[in-house]
């Protein structure tokens, strides 16, 4: 009997040293895991420690400033955007309103208008159609004419028509067959009421 009292004590003694063991090993892991949080949280004190010493380094004037002077050259550079689109526009619609006034030549149009007089509001141009009209009396040969060509006819005493006049009966009759046939290419119409 001494022996078997003398396991089961040693039996029982095993059992606290295993579970003291346990919570020895479950003290060490959170002791561990707390020093890991010390470490990362020592990690970062020392992060903000170096951030604000740079940051007392720093000059916050000159930065500042810099970033004042970069907002003012956004600005300017959009500015002088909007100016270069605004020019295009006006001189697009500027071609347009002489092409549709039937101007021969809008760069000699243009050379003549008073530009300082003309104002560009959404994509109309004010104060154009009165220089346009002042332009049109004054230097009429810029414009296409809206009066059709005089028709010029030519005299009774024979011969070829002139090109573009206007051939009467009697000079149909005048004529030899060459120009017959070349009336009536150009302009079958006429060619047909006057040989009737």
């Amino acid at each position: 009997m001494g022996f078997y009292v003398i396991d089961q004590i040693m039996a029982e003694n095993g059992k606290d040293i295993a579970a003291e063991q346990r919570k020895t090993t479950k003290a060490e892991q959170a002791r561990d895991s707390y020093k890991e949080q010390v470490d990362d949280l020592q990690t970062r004190l020392d992060d903000a420690d170096k951030q604000i010493e740079e940051f007392k380094d720093m000059d916050v004037e000159s930065i500042q400033k810099a970033a004042d002077d970069w907002k003012q050259k956004a600005e300017d550079a959009e500015a002088e955007a909007n100016k270069k689109i605004q020019a295009m526009q006006f001189d697009y619609a500027l071609s347009e309103a002489l092409t549709g006034a039937k101007a021969k030549n809008t760069k000699a149009v243009k050379a003549l208008l008073d530009m300082d007089g003309l104002k560009f509001n959404e994509g109309e141009i004010i104060g154009l159609d009165k220089q346009l009209e002042t332009l049109k009396n004054e230097n009429d040969y810029l414009f296409e004419s809206d009066k059709p060509a005089p028709r010029i006819v030519k005299g009774t005493g024979g011969g070829d028509p002139l090109p573009g006049a206007e051939v009467t009966k009697e000079a149909f009759n005048k004529m030899g067959y060459r120009d017959r046939v070349a009336l009536k290419k150009e302009d079958p119409d006429l060619y047909a009421e006057l040989r009737k």
